[in-house]
């Protein structure tokens, strides 16, 4: 009885021993993803938070290249004014010289004939029409001299005012590089700090998937944007197409000039663009402002100088591929429009930096990306050549870089093939 009851206990006390270390173990657990959740959370707010500082940077030097770019420009401007400035005062002065060696000459002349001319004339008794004569010559020349004693004082005095003009403007150049210099610095500053925010985006990146995950929203923001795009260049198209059939209409309701209505649509077919295109192969580099866009298919100029890291149609990463080319470049270069057209949209878009589209004709588009600064606004009409941004961080990338498409309506189109 006795060992029985013994054998009872030892598995009583073996079960009850089991039980504690389970809930101890489910209890550790539980404590384990409480303090995963927890770190995941903090992850996440970091993330959230640098992505914000980021996103400030990024405002911050676009003001700041912008503002560096306005003082470059007033600066070149200033500097050829007082070229031209100082090539005025040359000339002026050169004249100055010229008259003054004049009025020398005239008053030698007049110091070798003699203080009182006019009497020694009436004393020698001459000829009265010679005295006459020469008395008008005398005239003359004191009209002369007075005349040119004029013309010299008022170059001086224009002289003077230049410069005092030089001066203004040489004082204006030394502030505005003392800014420039300023700017840069502070430019420079937050470039680092952006490159600094980067780095520790990346580091607290939570997998590839999550990175995957954003590149596909940032890419549908963008295909968003160029839809939102092409569907109000649609509707524009069908309030013409419905205000030129409203018009017509109207015209065929007159039954005298029903006749001349139905000749005018005639007199403009799309027969002009043709002969345009042909005349497009021509040219070679210079863009005019008729020319069709897809006419130079081939011809268009690169929006930068650089090397072109990723080509269209490699693989982005396992299940996106680029859809226009990388061009690596030096940060700040200037970005420059590739044909004529109107800018549809200017401004920052989340992952792309900030975004220039340009459009062209016949629903032909090119987008500028990872710019750190846009200097046109949206409606401004655009030349080819013409500068409207500045080169910047290639998305996440340390690079610095721009990312350059062409598409048709949405359909992306190899920039290789259009650009040489």
């Amino acid at each position: 009885m006795s060992y029985r009851f013994l054998v009872l206990s030892v598995i009583f006390l073996t079960s009850f021993c089991s039980v504690s270390y389970a809930e101890t173990d489910r209890q550790k657990i539980k404590a384990e993803i409480t303090q995963a959740n927890s770190s995941l959370k903090k992850a996440r707010d970091n993330s959230n938070n640098i992505k914000v500082v980021i996103d400030k940077n990024k405002s911050e030097i676009n003001r700041l290249s912008r503002k560096q770019y306005d003082a470059e420009n007033k600066i070149t401007s200033i500097t050829k004014q007082l070229i031209e400035s100082n090539k005025t005062k040359q000339t002026l002065t050169a004249e100055v010289e010229v008259e003054k060696e004049a009025l020398a000459k005239q008053l030698l002349a007049m110091y070798s004939s003699g203080e009182e001319s006019h009497l020694r004339l009436l004393l020698k008794q001459d000829d009265p029409s010679d005295i006459s004569r020469t008395t008008k010559y005398f005239e003359y020349l004191n009209k002369s001299r007075i005349d040119r004693i004029k013309t010299v004082r008022k170059k001086l005095t224009r002289v003077k005012k230049i410069e005092g003009d030089i001066s203004k403007d040489r004082e204006r150049l030394k502030s505005l590089r003392v800014t420039l210099g300023d700017d840069r610095k502070s430019l420079q500053s937050e470039l680092n700090k952006n490159a600094a925010a980067l780095k520790q985006a990346k580091r607290v990146e939570v997998s590839k998937q999550k990175k995957l995950n954003t590149l596909k929203k940032e890419e549908a923001a963008l295909q968003a944007v160029f839809e939102k795009l092409i569907r109000a260049q649609k509707a524009q198209a069908a309030k013409e197409a419905k205000a030129a059939a409203l018009a017509k209409k109207k015209a065929e309701a007159k039954k005298a000039p029903a006749k001349v209505a139905k000749a005018a649509p005639k007199a403009t077919p799309k027969a002009a663009p043709k002969s345009t295109k042909k005349s497009g192969k021509r040219t070679t580099l210079n863009f005019t402002a008729n020319k069709p866009f897809s006419s130079l298919r081939g011809r268009l100029s690169w929006p930068v100088k650089g090397t072109i890291s990723k080509k269209y149609g490699s693989a982005r990463n396992q299940k996106q591929k680029w859809k226009g080319v990388l061009i690596k470049a030096p940060g700040g270069q200037r970005v420059h429009a590739v044909a004529r057209g109107k800018i549809e949209y200017a401004g920052p878009l989340r992952g792309y930096g900030y975004v220039v589209i340009i459009q062209h004709d016949k629903s032909y588009r090119t987008l500028y990306t990872y710019n750190r600064a846009v200097y046109r606004k949206t409606g401004d009409i655009v030349q080819a050549g013409d500068v409207i941004a500045a080169v910047g961080n290639a998305g996440e990338d340390e690079d610095t870089a721009l990312y350059f498409e062409i598409r048709k309506g949405s359909v992306p189109k190899n920039p290789a093939a259009w650009c040489k």
